[in-house]
């Protein structure tokens, strides 16, 4: 099991879009071969600082099956716009 960190910076006044949109992205990691979970939370300490967590089966899941489909592409097409800078993804064994 792997479990997919990603640490999100949005741009100011972009948190709420960040969190109303995340169904949709919710949705299209669940859907994903290989993801059984997708969780999106606020950082208490850093302001407009979210982490994403998905636990993918394998790394593969993520870096390739899903990073090449569309919905890895429409998952990217909603975070772009609302992020301050580039996220932070870290894969851990767990």
């Amino acid at each position: 099991m792997i479990a997919e960190h990603v640490e999100i910076r949005v741009r100011e006044g972009c948190a709420g879009d960040l969190e109303s949109g995340f169904d949709e992205i919710r949705a299209l990691l669940l859907a994903a071969p290989g993801c059984s979970d997708a969780a999106l939370a606020a950082s208490v300490d850093r302001q407009d600082t979210y982490l994403l967590t998905a636990r993918w089966e394998r790394l593969e899941d993520h870096t390739e099956t899903f990073a090449g489909s569309a919905s890895g592409a429409r998952v990217r097409q909603v975070l772009e716009p609302l992020c301050a800078e580039m996220p932070r993804v870290t894969h851990y064994r767990c």
